[in-house]
């Protein structure tokens, strides 16, 4: 028994320490921006060019859309940046033109494209056109002409354009001085893009709590409510359109659309069909706590569709539409949602059952910790098939951020994992100890919190570039 008295003030250090590793791996990780899909471009990068340069070939692995998407050629003498007027040449191959032509300087080309997948790609590569300048050479040519008193010799002045190389810089007037400073970043990519993230870890945690916890609540608390905790449900259903909107905000200000034409683009459609789930939830739960529902069992047969909204909204978005067979990994994204909602879910009901209904709580753990061994299984069955989906080899694990963004993943996972052993084997045979209890209340705490930090780095997967 003084074993378990200990395990609070062990497990509160272990999860301190891992805080502390989860911390740091951030800290030390390259900043997570973009998809490493730009293929090439022409001219190439550090191309040395002998002739002024109008139009520049940019080439991508996969589609991406011209809305919100820029290219910027910065002068490296002069510091005045040029944009680039887009055009698709195809999905993937989009052409930047620039009048007038990019000559006398090197320039950093700076470009920023969203993938299908609403993914930014972005980065920068440098041209070499110092040696590029058009120069105009003014000739005289005599003509001959007849006329009644005699010949008339006329002498024309005849302009001709050619190109050759010089060795001077740039000035100001070649390069266009209306284009946006240098130091600005394209919509795509400034501060929207972390209100667009908070949002979108808005929608997943509180979209996978509220279901997981009315699964745990009605199959293995077995409420006998039509609807357990309906405030609840609705104070975390109009959070979660909020979000869902305000997701759908910042990709119309990332594309540079309306917030009209947003809803309609394919990068809002995971957003809407969240917002819309949960608004229906929020409803439903409103008609419970009005007493306008009568039926137990109809209600709960129609609460699958809010439910099911919140978990499937998901697939349409992120790596799921862009990577590995579309049904295949749609299906492992909802398996994969599903049984984390289950078990986060479930961990909040248990100390929820600690606190208000200790006389079920060691039947309400038994029922869970069963319920729980097939849910773990599912999370890390279709964790594994997602990631041999994206990863093209096991070497992606540490030489990209996606990868290393996954291995803190697997670390957090294993932790709750621990923690939730601890309580199969050893909490939940002796719940019956109200010392025990105690034990299990503050363990239970540790194991919600491991599983925040789950769910959040997942949410930072998504953004992330395998």
């Amino acid at each position: 028994m003084k074993a378990f008295t200990r395990l609070p003030g062990a497990l509160s250090l272990f999860g301190a320490m891992i805080a502390v590793s989860i911390m740091v791996a951030v800290a030390l990780a390259p900043v997570v921006s973009a998809h490493s899909d730009f293929e090439g471009s022409e001219p190439a990068a550090d191309a040395v060019l002998v002739e002024p340069l109008d139009s520049i070939t940019l080439r991508f692995a996969t589609p991406v859309i011209g809305e919100g998407s820029s290219v910027v050629a910065v002068a490296e003498t002069s510091g005045v940046a040029a944009q680039g007027e887009l055009a698709a040449e195809s999905d993937t191959n989009w052409l930047a033109v620039f009048t007038p032509p990019l000559q006398g300087d090197l320039f950093r080309i700076v470009y920023a494209f969203r993938a299908e997948d609403g993914h930014l790609i972005e980065g920068e590569f440098a041209l070499n056109a110092v040696a590029a300048t058009t120069t105009t050479v003014v000739t005289t040519t005599t003509t001959v002409a007849d006329d009644v008193e005699g010949t008339l010799a006329v002498s024309e002045p005849v302009e001709t354009t050619s190109t050759t190389e010089v060795s001077s810089t740039s000035q100001p007037g070649d390069v266009d001085a209306g284009a946006p400073p240098p130091t600005s970043r394209p919509s795509s990519s400034s501060g929207i893009d972390t209100a667009n993230h908070i949002s979108r870890l808005a929608q997943n945690l509180l979209g996978m709590t509220v279901v997981g916890y009315l699964v745990f609540a009605i199959a293995c608390w077995r409420r006998e409510d039509i609807l357990p905790a309906p405030r609840v449900s609705i104070a975390l259903g109009v959070v979660i359109a909020l979000a869902g909107l305000l997701e759908i905000a910042t990709i119309g200000r990332q594309l540079d659309i309306t917030f009209g034409d947003a809803l309609s683009h394919q990068l809002s459609r995971s957003p809407l069909i969240t917002t819309c789930a949960a608004a229906v939830l929020a409803i439903a739960a409103l008609s419970v706590l009005t007493g306008q529902v009568t039926s137990r069992s109809s209600f709960r047969a129609l609460l699958v569709i809010p439910c099911l909204g919140l978990l499937v909204a998901p697939t349409f978005d992120g790596h799921t539409v862009s990577m590995g067979p579309r049904l295949l990994h749609a299906l492992s994204d909802v398996v994969h949602m599903g049984s984390t909602s289950m078990w986060i879910g479930s961990v909040i009901g248990l100390a929820v059952v600690a606190r208000t209904d200790r006389q079920q709580l060691s039947a309400v753990a038994q029922r869970t910790a069963k319920a729980l061994m097939g849910t773990v299984a599912a999370v890390v069955l279709s964790g594994v098939v997602m990631t041999f989906i994206i990863i093209d080899d096991l070497s992606s694990l540490t030489d990209s951020t996606w990868g290393r963004i996954l291995i803190v993943k697997v670390v957090t996972v294993l932790i709750a994992g621990l923690i939730g052993a601890v309580h199969h084997w050893s909490v939940v045979p002796r719940l019956a100890s109200r010392d025990v209890q105690t034990t299990f209340q503050r363990s239970v705490t540790i194991e919600l919190g491991v599983l925040i930090a789950v769910i959040a780095v997942s949410s930072w997967l998504v953004v992330a570039m395998p």
